[in-house]
């Protein structure tokens, strides 16, 4: 099996570690898939260029959902994938490129040259189609209420065996990854941020490279635990270690006093690293976030969701260097959710 790499969404084209990490696993010959975009000649001309900067010889793959019945099963697109050691999907609608190749021989080609070792991936909507169920839409508030937009599922391209989401960070989406998990009884889901991912080569170990975090979702009998991890962090699948980049210290004394943690805002853009931060540096051994639907009306009660997050024997934190953008990684503090209504009176 080939090598998976995972990619957040909102991939700058100056982040020369992912592009080179890509390469590395791909080869120079990339095809190029502008599928899942409302544009897909413009993303396909993107990414493109995106990764000639770094030396590939992209393959731009026209296939999108109107022209999949021809160009899905046109032996000259055919060849030009065989010769391919790498598959990457941009962003858009998810739905578009399982619309397109599912049942295809083009994909049939994909899944060949992964077996054979090829590397396959995407960004945003592209590394979203990646799993199966694959995720296609939802909220975190309203995912884990159970009414509005809820999160649902689709028949994904199964290139990875965990559940993924993307964007994960600055759209606040831990709550639907957590009710995906509930949903799929799948025991581990990868969160991926923008600009940032996740490489997945066959027989681990996973590595995170970019600028922000992965998040992990691990679930067994005892609950959720969630682990954030930075750039050069990684995770062993074969004895479920997480590998924390030796630029970053444990902390062994937190610095702060014991004090109420908590969050109004658990699922607001990128409040998760944080929040986690503010518990690995402090000897309290717990911390609160809570969301709901606000209202600008006065007295307004709302249904809302609570998380509590709880430190375990096995939790641990590290504190970045200077050098990696003083990031935190946090390893295992487990989660549990509970509904609240939340209410709010003028003085």
């Amino acid at each position: 099996m080939g090598t998976v790499v995972l990619v957040g969404g909102a991939l700058q084209a100056d982040n020369e570690a992912v592009f080179e990490r890509i390469l590395e696993h791909a080869g120079p010959r990339v095809a190029i898939f502008g599928t899942a975009s409302p544009d897909p000649a413009a993303s396909l001309r993107k990414l493109g260029a995106a990764f000639a900067r770094y030396g590939a010889e992209p393959e731009l793959v026209d296939i999108t959902v109107e022209n999949a019945a021809q160009r899905a099963h046109d032996p000259e697109v055919l060849a030009r994938l065989e010769r391919c050691g790498g598959f990457f999907f941009g962003g858009g609608d998810q739905r578009k490129i399982t619309r397109a190749l599912l049942g295809t021989p083009a994909l049939e080609v994909l899944r060949r040259r992964f077996a054979e070792g090829a590397c396959v991936g995407g960004t945003s909507a592209g590394t979203a189609a990646m799993a199966d169920p694959m995720i296609c839409g939802g909220t975190s508030l309203d995912s884990l209420l159970g009414h509005g937009d809820v999160v649902c599922f689709e028949e994904g391209l199964g290139f990875v065996g965990f559940q993924v989401d993307q964007h994960f960070l600055a759209w606040g989406r831990l709550g639907r990854l957590l009710k995906a998990l509930e949903h799929t009884a799948c025991p581990l889901g990868v969160g991926i941020d923008e600009n940032t991912a996740l490489v997945v080569p066959e027989g681990g170990p996973w590595e995170v490279v970019g600028a922000s975090h992965v998040t992990f979702l691990e679930r067994d009998s005892s609950g959720v635990h969630v682990s954030l991890l930075a750039h050069g962090d990684g995770y062993d699948p074969a004895t479920g270690n997480f590998l924390i980049h030796p630029h970053r210290e444990p902390i062994a004394e937190p610095l702060d006093d014991p004090c109420d943690l908590y969050s109004t805002d658990i699922f607001g853009p990128r409040a998760l690293p944080p929040f986690l931060a503010r518990l690995a540096d402090n000897p309290a051994p717990s911390a609160t976030g809570i969301a709901f639907r606000g209202s600008l009306e006065p007295r307004f009660s709302a249904l809302g969701v609570k998380l509590g997050f709880h430190k375990t024997r096995q939790t641990a934190g590290y504190c970045g260097s200077p050098a990696f953008g003083e990031r935190y990684s946090v390893v295992r503090v487990r989660t549990e959710v509970a509904p609240i209504r939340a209410s709010i009176e003028n003085l």
